[in-house]
């Protein structure tokens, strides 16, 4: 009896100990900064939290065998698939979700992973739409491949997005009782060893989120953000000739007797004459044969009646790609010589009777065979194509529908693109993409620019622009507006702003000269900012909550660690009566005292860092734009150049440097530059020296403590001068500040 009852208790004693190791070992997790996912492998729950929003959901199968190992979590997330969990790459607090098909046979019904049925309560959302363009939505989240960006009124943010096959999957949920990442109905049989991916990032604000998010999305696919000069259409100001204001958009002098090539040889040998230092032309989609046909919509024969009937003069199917004789009687080599500057050219969807469909293999409207993209990457680069410029993306997914279906046929349009542009070094413009497209570009490095919003840089654009400004950027690549006359002031600055391309449209005669050297510099480089002009996190919100506040975006010139500000404030519909703008210099990263200058009216106000800028929209287009500066130890602001929108670019200012009783500057002169005004804020008269360059002016409003200083360079060639500002007061001291 005796040693029957100790048996008892240690079997009892053995038992109790291996449930509570049992009950340990249930619960896994894997973190990435502040952001944990943990699983209970004893009944399928886990939770995703980063300390303020919580999520959970549950494996379809309940209870699920899970493996930890130092790259993170695996387990079955149904019959034949298996999933990982494991931090995103790059420092980041994201987590990447996985799973793969390991079974014997394809999957049916594929798996959603991660799918959240516990949802934060009271969190905004904002995805983009299933639309050409990707227009964005607040508090409708799209059941497409698009990130949601969910965040609580205090800013708090968590993305979620799929982070591969962009043409397959989709966010499915509204947001409020499900948030997951799938796959879209059209998708059939997954074949064993198909992997898809998502990604989770967070973090206090949304800025900071998408911050996060783009730095584990690019590291992901080894990709670097597109220089702001990477090609010609992002270094130089051009001319556009698309639709919505492109003056030859299919349409040419024949009133005068010229034909198209040499309407714009004549053109371009104007404005040349004329100093207007255009980088690059764009040919849209008049230069080469299109059928009637469109899948889309009813169209005409002829897309411009006045002009021949000939095949470049239609609106449907590409036929062939190649300068038409009818455009350029000797081909486009020949014409590229003529105007000696590269080409942004476009081209669309595949014709149903297109030669090339007896060559390639083409599936729908797309084209997924690399010999097709090989044929066009030569002649492109054979013919002074320096920017291949890809537009209807939403037709061609539409009537592709293995694109959407069929793993792999997707990448293969894609890729094969970007792979035989990038052989011949040519970069890549997107047009009309859907979120899906805009995604998938992150695989491609010679990916440098995407079209942000419709036809015409229109005021109603504004919007769209800047807050899809956002995601293209976090994908490595720029925001491209569209065409605008030149003399539109307002559309003007908010290209420049974009840090994308600035084209105009218009005929010779309508050039406004003062518009595009606010622009750029007399050699056609764009001044321009160091990033996207972009919403702050209180617009957000307020679009979310529709309180009719105006928008407040804002882009920067970083100098190392002195940051320029460049603020727009606009009303969302311009129509409509809108409050004032507020915003403290300190939402914009700054601390201490800044001077706010108003370059519209040339006013300048020093506020405290906690304390709000504020003003009025105001004008036809309702907008107010701010250039924000830091106050050095010194007592010196500089605001720059104020003969261009974005004084401080570096085009213009190449470096920054804090002295002891002052401030110097490296200013760049282009060939042909007459003089600059470089203007700031002193708290006392100042003394102006130069090398490099002669003074020709300096004063100080000494109500305000505007100061102007005027330079001229000594020679008329590129160069680069030296300006030194400092306190008079202290004896023009211009030694180096040692803090």
């Amino acid at each position: 009896m005796k040693s029957r009852f100790g048996f008892r208790v240690t079997f009892l004693l053995c038992a109790f100990l291996l449930l509570s190791q049992t009950a340990v070992a249930a619960q896994h997790q894997v973190r990435s900064g502040s952001l944990v996912f943990s699983i209970d492998d004893t009944t399928g729950a886990y939770m995703l939290d980063d300390g303020t929003l919580h999520f959970a959901g549950r494996l379809p199968g309940g209870a699920s065998r899970v493996t930890a190992s130092t790259t993170g979590l695996r387990f079955p997330l149904v019959e034949g698939v298996e999933a990982n969990v494991s931090p995103a790459p790059g420092k980041s607090s994201a987590l990447l979700f996985s799973w793969k098909v390991v079974g014997k046979s394809p999957v049916e019904q594929p798996p959603a992973f991660p799918d959240f049925d516990v949802i934060p309560a009271g969190l905004h959302s904002f995805s983009h739409r299933q639309m050409n363009f990707a227009p964005p939505v607040f508090d409708s989240p799209q059941d497409v491949s698009t990130p949601w960006v969910l965040f609580s009124e205090s800013g708090h943010a968590l993305i979620i997005s799929p982070a591969s096959d962009f043409f397959l999957a989709s966010m499915l949920g509204d947001a409020k009782t499900r948030v997951a990442v799938g796959m879209n109905s059209e998708v059939g049989k997954l074949p064993v060893g198909f992997t898809a991916t998502a990604l989770v990032a967070a973090a206090p604000d949304i800025a900071s989120a998408y911050d996060a998010w783009g730095t584990a999305l690019r590291a992901l696919y080894h990709r670097s953000p597109a220089a702001s000069d990477a090609d010609p259409i992002l270094r130089y100001i051009g001319v556009l000739t698309d639709n919505a204001g492109g003056h030859y958009y299919y349409n040419y002098e024949y009133a005068e007797g010229l034909n198209y090539e040499e309407s714009l040889v004549r053109f371009i040998e104007r404005s040349r004459q004329a100093g207007f230092p255009f980088g690059y032309l764009q040919l849209d989609s008049w230069w080469y044969a299109k059928s009637s046909w469109n899948p889309e919509q009813p169209v005409g024969h002829i897309k411009n009646p006045a002009l021949p009937d000939e095949d470049w003069n239609r609106y449907g199917g590409l036929v062939e790609w190649k300068a038409q004789p009818g455009v350029f009687p000797k081909g486009l080599a020949s014409f590229h010589k003529r105007v000696d500057l590269p080409f942004l050219a476009h081209n669309r969807f595949i014709d149903k009777d297109s030669p090339y469909r007896k060559r390639y293999d083409i599936s729908g409207v797309a084209a997924v065979d690399p010999g097709y993209w090989n044929e066009l990457a030569n002649y492109a680069a054979e013919s002074g194509i320096a920017v291949y410029l890809q537009d209807w993306l939403d037709a061609t997914y539409r009537f592709s529908p293995e694109l959407h279906s069929v793993p792999g046929k997707g990448e293969l349009f894609m890729d094969g693109m970007a792979s035989a542009m990038a052989a011949h070094r040519i970069t890549m413009q997107y047009c009309m993409a859907y979120p899906l497209h805009m995604l998938q570009g992150v695989k491609y490095p010679n990916l440098t620019t995407i079209r942000a919003a419709g036809d015409g840089l229109t005021r109603d654009r504004w919007m769209q622009l800047a807050f899809n400004a956002r995601l293209i950027h976090e994908l490595g690549a720029w925001p491209a507006t569209d065409v605008m006359p030149s003399r539109d002031t307002a559309a003007m600055l908010f290209a420049t702003l974009s840090g994308g391309p600035v084209g105009v449209g218009d005929a010779f005669e309508d050039l406004d000269r003062t518009n595009i050297f606010k622009v750029a510099s007399t050699d056609g480089q764009i001044v321009k900012p160091d990033e996207p002009l972009m919403p702050l996190d209180a617009s957000y919100l307020s679009q979310a909550e529709r309180t009719g506040a105006p928008i407040i975006a804002a882009t920067f010139t970083r100098h190392g660690n002195h940051n320029t500000a460049y603020l727009l404030a606009f009303a969302d519909d311009p129509a409509k009566p809108t409050t004032d703008f507020s915003v403290t210099p300190m939402a914009l990263g700054f601390s201490g005292s800044v001077a706010v200058f108003d370059p519209m009216s040339e006013t300048l106000a020093i506020v405290d860092s906690k304390e709000a800028i504020t003003g009025k929209p105001t004008g036809p287009d309702a907008f107010a734009y701010r250039v924000v500066a830091p106050v050095s130890a010194s007592g010196i602001a500089v605001i720059g150049d104020i003969g261009k929108f974005v004084p401080m670019g570096r085009k213009r200012v190449t470096s920054y440097q804090d002295l002891a009783h002052g401030v110097r500057l490296k200013i760049a002169f282009a060939a042909n530059d007459t003089t600059i005004t470089v203007a700031g804020y002193a708290r006392g008269n100042i003394a102006a020296h130069a090398e490099g360059a002669i003074i020709l002016s300096t004063t100080r409003d000494p109500q305000t403590g505007l100061f102007k200083v005027e330079l001229q360079p000594i020679i008329r060639t590129a160069t680069e001068a030296i300006l030194t500002l400092s306190d008079q007061k202290k004896g023009g001291d211009t030694r180096s500040s040692r803090h």
